[in-house]
């Protein structure tokens, strides 16, 4: 048969009319099912939560303040209404200062205490509200000033800078068993002087590049954002990594049985646990912390098989070593904190 070069240049340029008409309407879908450019703010929490965030110049990240949206935590949860005030915590905008007669509580933490894959009323906060409105007539207040990706740092920025404000009563921060990861990935942007300390996001540190027209292009882009998503979440089995080598595994290495030598993670994960005092107790609270164990520390690891894939678990759980929480009671008897470990109920 003759070759036709008119023929297949019209073949193939009525192909590439298709494919861009087909992209385009991909593109136009993704948008209409709410689908957003995907920013890492943290690589510290979920890609699901990117979009509440926003950088910081104190505290390396933040909640968007007075954010309200429907968010969903994961493909498996409902969505929900997730509503931030003027001062970063999620929920209604604060009394300044608290009625009178009001006994103002406010928590500190990571994802456990935001709780971004549940409503309001189903958080740590609220439901430690609803538990003690029942036990006293006092009028109890109980902020949520939970962060994704937070550590004791951070928490301590946070109030610093911003908290100290609401002259809490009681804080309370929660420890999580990620914290000495956390606090590694952002311990190297901490700056600290006799005045004050601020730990800078990198984005708000550097001079931004020229960007092309190509890159705000796809950067902007519903397609893009949808697969840089699912190479996120999925990339890692796809392209066969091993357990060990990611990032989940460095997170909770320090529960494991035997884990490694951490010792100076820990004192510096710890540490800002001190500063938080301090400040605390200079804005006229006093504060106590709290720590409870991840899913590995109580239950076997196929009760939850991906999951535990995901985070890079290996070998024997539960795991039965208590240094995690020896440590932290141990820290906060010498430094005079009131500490509260939740290990043994769970575990019971």
């Amino acid at each position: 048969m003759a070759f036709r070069p008119m023929t297949t240049l019209r073949h193939a340029a009525t192909a590439s009319v298709l494919l861009v008409a087909a992209l385009t309407v991909v593109e136009i879908w993704l948008w209409s099912q709410a689908v957003t450019a995907a920013q890492t703010v943290t690589d510290r929490c979920a890609v699901e939560d990117q979009s509440l965030l926003v950088a910081s110049a104190v505290s390396h990240h933040e909640l968007r303040r007075l954010l309200k949206t429907t968010h969903q935590a994961n493909e498996h949860s409902p969505s929900h209404l997730f509503r931030v005030n003027s001062v970063g915590c999620r929920g209604d905008e604060p009394d300044m200062p608290a009625a009178d007669g009001t006994y103002r509580i406010l928590m500190l933490g990571d994802d456990t205490i935001c709780g971004t894959a549940v409503g309001e009323d189903e958080t740590v906060a609220a439901r430690l509200q609803q538990f003690l409105s029942q036990e006293t007539t006092a009028g109890i207040e109980v902020i949520n000033g939970g962060i994704p990706g937070y550590c004791p740092l951070l928490s301590w920025l946070k109030f610093e800078h911003d908290l100290a404000k609401l002259k809490p009563q009681l804080v309370i921060l929660h420890v999580d068993m990620t914290d000495v990861a956390d606090d590694a990935s952002c311990r190297s942007l901490l700056m600290i002087d006799e005045d004050h300390a601020v730990c800078t996001h990198p984005t708000l540190r550097l001079l931004p590049r020229p960007e092309s027209a190509l890159m705000r292009f796809v950067k902007q882009s519903a397609i893009a954002s949808w697969l840089f998503a699912k190479a996120r979440r999925h990339g890692p089995a796809l392209l066969s990594v091993s357990g060990t080598s990611t990032s989940g595994e460095c997170a909770l290495a320090w529960i494991a049985d035997p884990s490694p030598d951490l010792r100076l993670h820990v004192r510096h994960a710890l540490s800002p646990i001190e500063m938080l005092k301090a400040a605390v107790e200079n804005s006229g609270g006093h504060l106590l912390v709290t720590t409870s164990p991840v899913l590995w520390q109580v239950l076997p690891a196929k009760v939850a098989p991906q999951l535990s894939e995901q985070c890079g678990i290996s070998g024997v759980t539960p795991y039965e070593s208590r240094f995690p929480f020896e440590v932290l009671g141990h820290f906060c008897e010498q430094s005079q904190i009131h500490f509260c470990d939740a290990s043994s109920a769970f575990r019971s």
